[in-house]
């Protein structure tokens, strides 16, 4: 081999490592990308169904306690009835 077909070889060889570790390179970029985007939208999907679950649990929160006030005030309601009752029954 020549002095000039050895170094044809060399570029030739360092164009295809080049080309090669651009690849690898561009590959790696799409696939960190790739991820990135799914771990957005695993994160953005974790934080909706978060808030939903806080929504679901502050709504039944307020229908229980609301639901509690109600059996108090009808509970109070009949004792007060009760007692009406029972002075009227005295009075005879």
């Amino acid at each position: 081999m020549t002095a000039s077909a050895e170094e044809e070889v060399l570029v030739t060889v360092g164009e295809t490592l080049g080309s090669a570790a651009g690849k690898v390179v561009a590959a790696a970029k799409r696939t960190a990308s790739t991820l990135t985007d799914e771990k957005r939208k695993i994160a953005r999907a974790a934080t909706k169904a978060r808030s939903s679950a806080r929504r679901v649990i502050n709504k039944t929160k307020r229908k229980t306690s609301k639901a509690a006030k109600s059996a108090k005030r009808t509970a109070a309601s009949a004792k007060r009835s009760v007692k009406r009752v029972a002075r009227r029954l005295k009075r005879r």
